[in-house]
């Protein structure tokens, strides 16, 4: 039977890991930036399939 080696003496903060309501509703997201984002990645994308094929 293996035994496992952790140690149970470690403090676990709770609070580092809580997000509170309020954090996300008074969140103010940067949808341009976001939207640019999704936009150059699949550029960037079709851009690397398409020099792949160019070298088949």
């Amino acid at each position: 039977m293996e035994t496992t080696h952790h140690n149970s003496h470690i403090d676990f903060d709770e609070d580092l890991y809580t997000i509170e309501w309020s954090d996300i509703e008074n969140a103010e997201m940067d949808y341009e930036n976001y939207l640019n984002d999704i936009e150059n990645f699949f550029r960037e994308d079709f851009e690397n399939d398409t020099l792949e094929e160019e070298t088949l």
